[in-house]
């Protein structure tokens, strides 16, 4: 056991990488776009979510994906937005077992007629999609734009940072954002949600009691503005600044002494 657990007496480490799900604050805006993304499943549309760095868009494919019945759906999750020309098409032909083509058209063609012939509803997720190169948003188009007298074959959802509305709104992608069903943008936390989402990390590793005092929690929303996930990095180094003081909860000094911490050169 680490020295944070031994020392607040919990049972696993707090703020892991991957968070059990039981940990997930459903908090106003995530509920929201999850919701949503469930209403572009069942458009057969395209859903477009974005946010800052750390506000939780993992969090929120992560919902969807529990909630989706594994033999109904088929995921495909893509976060390779470096991919050069054909790259991206060729990288989802990859994933299905399809054999690789010369020609763009080809490729696309042999993907759609694959997945029109599942029996699984196919959801294709593209994160990191502002990192996306202007040909592989082409290949998207390409892919959204199979046919007007047929039923998509598949729900593509369009993940990133804010970075990506300002590109889709460019003159070139016009075509696939005039396809988008959905536009959806996840917010911050708010001081009291923080508070609940910070509780609930804790109790999920065994705290048995609040650790972090509230004005420890306005200084963490003072300083991550309510963002997840520097909200998380700073209250873990907070609860190690604890830990060397000896201190059984978490207070404004301890934070203080974490902010120190992280801006030292």
């Amino acid at each position: 056991m680490s020295l944070i657990e031994n020392h607040f007496n919990l049972h696993t480490a707090p703020f892991p990488q991957a968070a059990d799900p039981s940990a997930v604050l459903q908090h106003a805006s995530l509920k929201e776009a999850i919701e949503k993304l469930h209403f572009s499943l069942d458009r057969d549309g395209i859903a477009l979510l974005s946010a800052e760095s750390g506000c939780g868009k993992s969090t929120a494919l992560g919902c969807l994906n529990r909630a989706l019945d594994p033999t109904k759906h088929l995921i495909l999750y893509s976060s390779m937005a470096s991919l050069g020309p054909f790259g991206l098409i060729s990288s989802l032909a990859v994933k299905l077992g399809l054999r690789s083509r010369k020609s763009k058209g080809q490729a696309v063609h042999d993907l759609i007629t694959h997945l029109r012939g599942l029996t699984r509803r196919t959801v294709i997720i593209i994160d990191e999609a502002h990192l996306l190169p202007d040909s592989s948003l082409e290949d998207l188009r390409l892919l959204t734009a199979d046919s007007f007298e047929k039923k998509s074959p598949f729900t593509l959802i369009l993940a990133g940072q804010p970075l990506l509305r300002e590109r889709m709104n460019e003159p070139q992608h016009c075509a696939l954002m005039q396809g988008i069903t959905v536009r959806i943008g996840l917010r911050p936390l708010t001081e009291k949600d923080l508070a609940l989402f910070i509780d609930m990390h804790m109790r999920t590793c065994g705290a048995q009691r609040s650790l972090f005092d509230s004005e420890a929690i306005a200084l963490l929303f003072q300083h991550s503005r309510g963002i997840p996930r520097p909200a998380q990095s700073l209250a873990l180094n907070a609860m190690l600044a604890a830990v060397a003081a000896n201190k059984k909860t978490i207070d404004p000094q301890c934070v203080h002494t974490a902010l120190l911490e992280q801006e030292a050169p």
